[in-house]
């Protein structure tokens, strides 16, 4: 049987129609299938990088987890006491006190070494009948005040003519100070080589009460026996 060109030209027709169709039957269907893999693929992948996220978690935890059940096991509060506390080691210093009416050095604590701390020592030590263990009954420490000693007197302040200090002491009290009292405030305040003299002032109700200036020099007859005291 012979081919024709009719039939040839028949046959390249039914080939360019098929063709076309099947074309866009298969574009169609290659375009659903993409889709549709495209959005199983993104949910896949999402639910694989929540996975990822959870074991990463869960290594981090393995240390913490390890270390926590290392055979300890787990008990009860138990009260071991009161927290510990630091407690500073607190000054101290000699001030003197009264020995059957002779001064005679005692150590007392105090809040610093300051010369203010140490005469508020002095005036809370040796509390008792007056003449007992101090005279500063009735007496209270108002204020010390540090000045240059021998500036107004025109002393060069060189190595050859050392400056020191003068301590002015401030009593407060209704009575008189006796020279016993100056006497125990007087010779505290002189174991400090700086000061070099000791002017006390007692404040009353009816005013300020100049006493002089002093050194425990003028009070070393009241030593008690055996007791050296300070210039």
């Amino acid at each position: 049987m012979a081919v024709t060109r009719r039939d040839l030209t028949r046959w390249n027709r039914m080939r360019r129609d098929l063709t076309h169709r099947d074309l866009m039957r298969w574009n169609r269907m290659r375009w659903n299938l993409t889709h549709w893999d495209l959005t199983r693929w993104n949910l896949a992948f999402w639910k694989l990088a929540r996975l990822r996220r959870s074991v990463r978690t869960a290594w981090m935890l393995v240390p913490f987890l390890v270390a926590a059940a290392c055979g300890v096991d787990p008990s009860d509060l138990a009260d071991i006491g009161p927290a510990p506390v630091i407690s500073a080691r607190g000054a101290s210093a000699n001030v003197y006190i009264l020995r059957d009416g002779r001064l005679t050095p005692r150590n007392v604590p105090t809040a610093s070494d300051t010369v203010q701390d140490v005469l508020t020592a002095l005036f809370q030590a040796g509390k008792g009948p007056p003449g007992g263990g101090t005279a500063l009954n009735g007496f209270r420490l108002e204020q010390s005040v540090l000045g240059r000693y021998g500036v107004e007197r025109g002393v060069r302040n060189d190595p050859e003519n050392p400056v020191g200090l003068r301590l002015h002491v401030i009593v407060y009290g209704a009575g008189e100070l006796s020279r016993t009292a100056m006497a125990q405030i007087t010779c505290t305040a002189r174991l400090r080589e700086e000061i070099w003299a000791v002017k006390i002032t007692q404040t009353t109700s009816k005013g300020p009460l100049a006493l002089g200036e002093h050194t425990c020099r003028e009070y070393h007859d009241l030593a008690a026996p055996d007791v050296n005291l300070p210039p």
